[in-house]
């Protein structure tokens, strides 16, 4: 999970960088960057339309490369690969330890619940720290 994490902000990060010194359009990115800046919008609605625009250039030449029958011949191996490691996981697990699918299955729920019982916790604190962080922001404009 940490090294999907270190990816996409990698990946994140590459795309900024990339979309700020690319040639021409990262001329026209820097020049609505400072526009929007200007504004008083931070630059954040400058990046989020860059954004936009590359999500669906990679979307449209994702679906491109999925047609590619080679690459759908790739895709059907993957996922049998996958689930033949799957198969020999499960069996040693249960020849090893007599943990069964059903154990893992048990398992996997109960970790879903918990996950889903932390996640509304955690928005409950986010919209409290969000809150707390306007409201005071908001005290030290009105003392201005």
């Amino acid at each position: 999970m940490k090294r999907l994490k270190t990816l996409l902000a990698g990946l994140a990060l590459g795309g900024i960088i990339g979309l700020l010194f690319a040639p021409k359009k990262g001329v026209e990115l820097r020049e609505s960057f400072k526009k929007d800046i200007e504004e008083g919008n931070y630059g954040l609605n400058a990046l989020k339309s860059a954004f936009v625009g590359m999500g669906k250039d990679m979307k449209n030449f994702t679906s491109e490369v999925a047609k590619n029958e080679d690459v759908k011949e790739y895709l059907t191996k993957g996922k049998a690969a996958a689930k033949s490691v799957q198969e020999k996981a499960l069996s040693w697990l249960e020849e090893k330890y007599g943990v069964t699918e059903n154990d893992l299955k048990k398992a996997k729920k109960q970790v879903s619940g918990k996950a889903k019982k932390a996640k509304k916790i955690v928005g409950k604190t986010l919209d409290k720290a969000f809150s707390a962080a306007r409201s005071a922001a908001n005290k030290l404009r009105n003392e201005e």
